[in-house]
């Protein structure tokens, strides 16, 4: 019965150090996968860009889409000579796995390409509460109105105000065209 015992505890050693060894292997496959997938996961996070829900690439940073628009903004700026002028609203920055992200000259190349509307931070010139038209800036709409009052010092002036708007630059109006537009409305 003494070996018959001995035997027994010997089994039973022996399924408890398999137990064991078949724990430490599946923990230490899931801790395999799971920084495995977290190292590969690392590596290809980026964001989509869309403009309108267009897919225009892939980023690996949200600086990367950043930069090229401050780089498009300061080219425009120099282009139309005005301080105010942005890239149209409409962007989106969605995080994805990136394959083949886009540098920043590469960026600025795409959004150049997508004819994306120009926005300025214009004025709004109001006749009555009525809008007349939309300067490229506020400077310039308080400019109009002086000047008409000047024109028209003798007649009675309705209200004429401005008030700060965001724009598309399309929709803007020259000094000459904004003038004409409140004489017209005042005939």
């Amino acid at each position: 019965m003494n070996e018959a015992v001995k035997i027994e505890r010997e089994k039973r050693r022996i399924q408890r150090k398999r137990k064991r060894q078949r724990s430490s292997i599946v923990a230490f496959m899931i801790l395999f996968i799971v920084t495995s997938t977290g190292v590969v996961g690392a590596q290809t996070q980026g964001y989509e860009v869309f403009y309108h829900g267009e897919s225009l690439g892939y980023v690996q940073t949200s600086s990367v889409f950043k930069s090229a628009v401050e780089r498009i903004e300061n080219d425009l700026i120099e282009c139309y000579n005005y301080d105010n002028i942005h890239l149209g609203d409409g962007f989106e920055l969605i995080p994805a796995r990136v394959e083949n992200p886009m540098d920043l000259d590469t960026c600025v190349k795409v959004l150049n390409s997508k004819g994306i509307e120009l926005y300025v931070n214009g004025a709004a010139v109001l006749m009555d509460g009525e809008k007349i038209g939309t300067a490229i800036s506020l400077d310039q709409a308080q400019g109009v109105i002086e000047t008409y009052r000047n024109i028209n010092s003798n007649k009675n002036i309705s209200e004429l105000k401005c008030v700060e708007v965001m724009v598309p630059l399309s929709e803007t109006k020259d000094f000459a065209a904004m003038l004409s537009a409140l004489k017209a409305r005042t005939k």
